[in-house]
């Protein structure tokens, strides 16, 4: 028994300390990975100091080459929207309109754009991209799919899933829509939001369609307000004469009525005239918001310069090094070799181990 013990702790030792020369094994290695690559940095820092002037000339060279780029050939762009909130389902037509405008960007007929949007020739050049997108948020899209779900039938409000149906929501569905415009000036045409605006309003049929709802919501606004007029006169004109006038001009009869008759048919009356001022400024805010075709939200403001990469300067500088520094290892790299030209790289021999080891 006590020689089974002794065995077991002689391999616990060795296990031990075969543990203890792979850690250090390891350590070594990356002790040695450190210094290998500290010898690397050094050594490259010893040649860009050799081969300064060679590296300087490459950043003055691709520093010019990018500038040149910026002055000849690179286009800036400038970012700015227009909100809209399309009204009496001019949506459709106001998306037919940008596709339009930015076909005709696409096929560079830039005489036919100016005409369009009522701007010169040289504004029309300016114009890279229109484009147009309806205004998402995730509360715009929750109420969407309420509103879905509240027209289904059972069986298909049962597999309707938010996930799939937000993504097959269409454009005219939502309230709020935005035109991006992208320009190669930093100069908003001046006619253009009008034009875009002004096309929709001058549409015959939606024309029409907003006359009609204008001149419904009026004759609407005319009778709330000759009933609110008439309860006015009802609850209001008779303060001056006895309680017994004043109850026989509200049921106007001259029948008698008992107190709580009179005091029920004044609730009534009241509720009826918070209910009519209710609806008279709903028709109000109604008419404020259908007078046009289109709504502006916002304008065209304030433009956004986009940057590419490519007009970096740290970028250019940093690429430039590099391309210098790669061009002067490979030099060294020859001049070696020519130096020495029996260089030969030894094979690794692996090295057997015994069993015993």
């Amino acid at each position: 028994m006590t020689e089974k013990n002794s065995k077991q702790e002689v391999d616990i030792l060795a296990l031990f300390s075969l543990i203890g020369k792979k850690i250090n094994s390891f350590l070594y290695l990356i002790i040695n990975l450190f210094i290998s690559f500290l010898n690397l940095t050094i050594r490259l820092f010893f040649l860009m100091k050799r081969n300064y002037l060679i590296l300087l000339i490459f950043i003055i060279l691709g520093s010019s080459i990018n500038y040149a780029y910026n002055k000849i050939f690179y286009v800036p762009e400038y970012n700015t929207t227009l909100t809209l909130s399309p009204n009496f389902g001019s949506s459709y037509q106001l998306y037919q309109d940008i596709k339009y405008y930015q076909s005709l960007l696409e096929q560079k007929d830039f005489e036919k754009l100016s005409h369009e949007l009522n701007i010169d020739t040289s504004e029309a050049k300016s114009i890279l991209s229109i484009l147009i997108e309806p205004y998402k948020n995730e509360f715009i899209q929750l109420s969407i799919f309420k509103e879905m779900l509240s027209i289904s039938d059972s069986v298909t409000s049962i597999s309707l899933s938010y996930q799939e149906s937000i993504d097959k929501i269409p454009f005219d569905s939502y309230s709020t829509h935005i035109v991006s415009l992208k320009l190669s000036k930093n100069k908003i045409p001046k006619l253009i939001e009008e034009s875009i605006i002004m096309s929709q309003e001058n549409n015959i049929y939606f024309k029409n369609k907003k006359n009609v709802y204008l001149k419904s919501l009026k004759i609407k606004k005319d009778h709330i307000k000759a009933s609110i007029q008439r309860i006015d006169t009802l609850l209001f004109s008779q303060k001056n004469k006895s309680q017994k006038n004043l109850d026989n001009s509200i049921q106007g009869t001259t029948i008698l009525i008992d107190e709580n008759q009179n005091n029920k048919l004044k609730y009534e009356l009241f509720s009826k005239l918070e209910d009519l001022n209710n609806d008279l400024v709903f028709v109000i805010n109604e008419m404020d918001d259908k007078k046009h075709v289109i709504n502006k939200v916002s304008s065209f403001k304030q433009l956004f310069k986009s940057n590419p990469i490519t007009n970096n300067n740290f970028f250019v500088i940093i690429t430039s090094l590099l391309i210098g520094l790669i061009i002067v290892i490979v030099k060294d790299l020859i001049k070696y070799l020519n130096n020495n030209s029996d260089l030969y790289i030894n094979k690794l021999k692996h090295k057997k181990y015994n069993s015993t080891d």
